[in-house]
């Protein structure tokens, strides 16, 4: 059995009576087993007498226990621990002075273990390495001052030689998406019997569900394809017992190489603004509608598209390919701009926009990688060109010209005008009204621009008259817009007059 010993001493920056503190001692058995404990030795022999001190966990810890005498124990074997990356920070304090020192033990499988003192009163943390394997010093990496040393002391003991595997850790690299069958194989070193295997207790639930271990052949197998996306690199705990029944670990480092089975992805950005969202539910068919008033001008960005590709292998082609499928056979007036940084693209405008010309617009984008084999994904975005009371209404003619006999009945019909407004609703709905409202001669529906007489015309008296009627729409916001045409009334002369005799 190999046990390391450390034993820490260390001058105090700031103390008192210019005693030497030393800190406990630690034993460390690399192949501990459940049964067994990390010992953090009584040491009050070890401080001046008149010092009382107490030792506690920073934090409560599922794997470490500290009893009262200041004994740390484990819950788990150290080699189940000591994959999981594991800090444990121990504090010893001293009341008369109030002197805190930090023990910072972590525990990582790539290198060997590290340990931090730190003095809280000086605020400095002093690192220190192992530098050798057999009796190896402990020494200050980062500063140029030793302010302590220590020793650790291998012991080996040749009675008992423990079973162990032949590298650990295990590296192997998977592909995503696939199935393997026994591709990977634990063996003991030659000088242990017969041996099982299991994944130890201390994985993950995950690893569980995708990994199986052939408990006789120590070969690894795949339950579910890895996916890239989700998990990049794996790490198994994997335990084994000869004949004595001693277990022995070493674990599995399995990194998943990233193939091309991810589509790139298109996300949306509008500027508010401007735009108004009508359905974004479906981030594959987008609606929008933007008022023609606010793309008065060319430049004014419709949205920003975001290019992405959650596989790593994969670039966006240099431009999202993209259709337009729209109903006039004029220019579009809008343009797309890119790639920018980090696979932006700006759709703009490139003139005005006029609803009345045309109020809805279709683009097909197809956005496209780089890998093998080239994976495409298909959008739609909608725009609707929202109304502005931006038209006048327009007669059908700007003159209009009527006969009349004289002696007509009153209220007689002369003429209906009409104009029409290309906006819609409110701001192309169209009344009427007479420029003169105390015209003596005729009268105007204001709904429908039918002209009536309002007396009885005596060619005697007037032979025509001229008035102005005006069309005028009603927008609900916005400035109203008139339009005037001009009516010319001629009055035919009827035989309604006796000869007189002079």
């Amino acid at each position: 059995m190999i046990k390391i010993i450390i034993f820490f001493f260390i001058f105090p920056l700031i103390y008192s009576n210019h005693h030497l503190h030393s800190l406990p001692s630690i034993v460390i058995d690399p192949n501990d087993y459940p049964e067994s404990d990390l010992i953090l030795h009584n040491f009050q022999h070890q401080f001046h007498p008149t010092y009382s001190y107490r030792c506690l966990l920073q934090t409560e810890s599922k794997y470490f226990h500290l009893d009262s005498s200041c004994q740390l124990l484990t819950r788990l074997p150290l080699k189940q621990i000591c994959p999981l990356n594991y800090t444990l920070k121990l504090e010893i304090v001293f009341p008369q002075n109030t002197t805190i020192y930090e023990l910072i033990i972590e525990l990582k499988y790539k290198n060997p273990f590290q340990f931090n003192i730190k003095n809280d009163q000086s605020m400095i943390t002093l690192p220190f390495y192992c530098n050798n394997h057999n009796e190896m010093n402990i020494e200050n990496k980062k500063h140029e001052m030793f302010i302590g040393n220590a020793h650790i002391l291998l012991n080996e003991d040749q009675e008992e030689k423990l079973c162990q595997f032949e590298k650990n850790p295990y590296r192997i690299k998977l592909k995503e998406n696939e199935f393997y069958e026994n591709f990977l194989q634990m063996k003991p070193i030659s000088s242990c019997s017969a041996t099982n295997y299991l994944l130890a207790s201390s994985n993950s639930k995950r690893n569980f569900e995708y990994f199986a271990l052939n408990s006789s052949t120590g070969y690894l197998n795949l339950i579910r394809p890895l996916d890239y996306e989700s998990i990049t690199t794996w790490k198994l705990v994997i335990q084994g017992h000869d004949k004595a029944s001693i277990p022995f670990y070493t674990y599995v480092i399995i990194d998943v190489d990233d193939i091309n089975d991810c589509p790139p992805l298109l996300s949306w950005n509008f500027p508010l603004q401007t735009i108004e969202i009508l359905n974004n539910t479906d981030a594959f068919n987008i609606e929008i509608a933007v008022h023609e008033s606010k793309v008065e001008q060319n430049n004014v960005i419709i949205a920003n598209l975001i290019a992405s590709d959650l596989d790593t292998s994969s670039n966006i082609d240099d431009q999202i390919k993209f259709q337009l499928t729209v109903n006039s056979t004029d220019s579009l007036p809008f343009e797309i701009h890119g790639p920018f940084a980090d696979s932006t693209f700006v759709l703009s405008t490139n003139h005005k926009l006029d609803r009345e010309l045309q109020d809805k617009y279709i683009f097909n984008l197809i956005l496209t990688d780089n890998g093998q084999p080239k994976l495409s994904s298909y959008y739609e975005l909608s725009i609707y060109i929202l109304d502005d009371n931006d038209n006048s209404p327009i007669f059908d003619r700007s003159i209009y010209y009527v006969d009349i006999q004289e002696n007509n009945l009153i209220n007689t019909t002369l003429i209906q005008v009409s104009a029409n407004d290309s906006d819609l609703d409110d701001n192309g709905r169209v009344t009427y009204e007479l420029n003169d409202i105390n015209n003596k001669y005729v009268t105007i529906d204001s709904q429908t621009g039918i002209i009536r007489t309002k007396m009885q015309y005596d060619f005697e008296q007037i032979k025509d008259f001229t008035f102005n009627v005006t069309a005028m729409d009603h927008p609900n916001k916005g400035q109203q817009l008139k339009t005037a045409a001009t009516v010319f009334v001629h009055i035919i002369n009827q035989n309604d007059n006796i000869p007189k005799v002079s």
